[in-house]
């Protein structure tokens, strides 16, 4: 498992949303994974998802195991107080910001299919400049106007 097919699992939203909840048990409503951040501190930025009946916009940050939080000090840096959520594969620990509230998690392990891993792993054997290309005829004639529109 590597963090970053958990990046693309997240922004593309590869994953079973039936009966979404954060892993302490609050329902969970995904509006926009956010933007994926290139620069120091969290992931995402700009996500917009209700925990419960809280609507949030914030930073979400993903690992692999919700201890690697620890293991990467998060804990101690101000950047990742914004934190509203906190999306592994895998959560082996509660995990707290600096002023000791918890910070909800979403586990994907049992979530993410099949399907999403070989698309993913296509992805990364394939020799295409463009490894999505394959897939453009798939893709409904909306969608590629809305692309184009936008480009």
């Amino acid at each position: 498992m590597q963090e970053a097919f958990l990046h693309y699992i997240w922004q593309s939203q590869q994953f079973h949303h039936q009966h979404l909840q954060t892993d302490e048990g609050e329902a969970l409503q995904i509006f926009t994974p956010g933007f994926i951040n290139d620069q120091a501190g969290p992931d995402f930025e700009q996500a917009r998802i209700k925990i419960g009946a809280i609507e949030w916009l914030g930073k979400v940050e993903i690992h692999i195991k919700s201890s690697d939080w620890m293991a990467h000090q998060h804990q101690q840096d101000p950047a990742y107080d914004g934190v509203i959520l906190h999306v592994v594969w895998e959560n082996n620990q509660p995990i707290r910001r600096r002023d000791n509230s918890l910070i909800p998690t979403l586990s994907l392990k049992e979530r993410v299919g099949d399907k999403a891993l070989k698309k993913y792993q296509h992805f990364l054997q394939t020799d295409h400049q463009h490894p999505c290309k394959p897939f453009l005829a798939q893709c409904p004639d909306y969608f590629k106007w809305a692309w184009w529109t936008w480009l």
